[in-house]
């Protein structure tokens, strides 16, 4: 098992308008590197895209509440994963976001994936602020 945590971000942005942003799958177009991001695909429950031409990545969105949205791995993955991201209020006009993700991975894949993947979520992470203003 791979588990790779983002860094914890400040956003500046009331929380549940950061909960409001993430439950729409369509928005993580926004939040991911364009150089490295092809055959972008999305609704608001699902987005599927792959990363460097390399890796596929189905994404559906299983639930959410009031400080957290959980995603999981749709059928087309190369691997099965679950996707947390976990937004706490700070103050008013604030909050931390982390990205936590847990991968079922053999160690081949895991010695492959495990750095990209955590240079992703941290990317993501660090894009919400940015992101939240264009939407």
């Amino acid at each position: 098992m791979l588990k790779i945590k983002s860094d914890s971000i400040i956003v500046k942005s009331h929380a549940k308008k950061c909960i409001e942003f993430l439950c729409d799958l369509n928005n993580y177009q926004l939040l991911l590197p364009k150089d490295k991001i092809t055959n972008w695909e999305s609704t608001n429950d699902f987005c599927i895209f792959s990363i460097q031409k390399a890796y596929t990545l189905d994404i559906l969105k299983e639930s959410f509440d009031n400080n957290q949205i959980l995603l999981k791995s749709g059928s087309k993955s190369q691997f099965k994963f679950n996707i947390k991201i976990i937004v706490l209020e700070k103050s008013l006009n604030s909050c931390s976001t982390q990205i936590i993700c847990e991968a079922n991975v053999n160690p081949m894949l895991k010695f492959m994936v495990g750095k990209p993947l955590n240079e992703l979520f941290n990317y993501m992470a660090n894009n919400i602020e940015k992101a939240i203003s264009i939407d």
